[in-house]
């Protein structure tokens, strides 16, 4: 059985998954897909729901870093979650018009949240390109409430970061969690790559020094085992490149 290798390398974080199992390349099947008859398994919605989970935290690593700005916005009253939603959109958008007309990139992403007993607010992430999204954001959301927390992220190993956006969405008990971000973000590199199936190790090797860097396995995130009810060996790790000093 080969393994399939999928590499996801980012701005902050090289991200590693191998999956030993039966590969179908759809490039070389001329079939189309037929009609859907059945309805979405759980143990397909929680492969999906683990997608796009991975999906977000590679495009995190790769948009966003160290001095970024954190904030967070409340109410003045009770609002639904989806009016919510709408609300923040036009906030961004308006911020977004003005913006391209300086000439200032505007990249973020977005969380909104509310629960049985938690009013709906939002979480923003928002790339650090200029002092002035700070006091625009500021201006516009007088009207609708309050600006509960305004920092520069100091560390993307944990803290709120993790916490709201790289958790996968399970710090609390909440009803309605929606995520959103800007059409300008950049995408990872991706490569995928069959290998031969003695190549799966349980303890990976990391790749070799070049350009000025060592890497080594992030602590904490080598997992072997299987991930879901396909039963396939699987084994994820992530790598952090760490300058070599003379």
């Amino acid at each position: 059985m080969p393994v399939l290798k999928t590499t996801v390398e980012t701005k902050n974080r090289i991200f590693v998954y191998r999956t030993k199992c039966f590969y179908y390349n759809p490039a070389l099947s001329k079939r189309s897909r037929g009609i859907r008859i059945k309805g979405t398994g759980e143990g397909k919605r929680e492969r999906n729901r683990r997608a796009a989970y991975l999906k977000r935290k590679h495009e995190f690593y790769e948009n966003f870093n160290m001095g970024d700005y954190w904030i967070t916005l409340t109410y003045k009253n009770w609002v639904e979650p989806k009016e919510a939603d709408k609300i923040l959109s036009g906030v961004l958008s308006k911020m977004q018009k003005r913006l391209k007309r300086k000439n200032i990139p505007f990249v973020w992403y977005k969380t909104t949240e509310a629960g049985d007993t938690m009013r709906a607010h939002h979480h923003l992430l928002i790339r650090n390109t200029s002092p002035e999204i700070v006091s625009m954001i500021v201006a516009y959301w007088q009207e609708y409430g309050k600006i509960k927390d305004i920092t520069e992220i100091n560390n993307m190993e944990n803290g709120k970061l993790v916490q709201y956006f790289l958790d996968g969405g399970n710090h609390k008990n909440l009803n309605y969690k929606t995520f959103g971000h800007s059409r300008n973000l950049r995408q990872p590199k991706i490569k995928k790559r069959i290998y031969p199936h003695d190549s799966f190790r349980e303890n990976p090797r990391v790749p070799k020094p070049r350009d000025g860097y060592r890497y080594e396995i992030v602590p904490g995130s080598l997992y072997n085992g299987f991930p879901d009810l396909d039963g396939f060996t699987y084994q994820e790790y992530e790598l952090r490149r760490v300058a070599i000093r003379e």
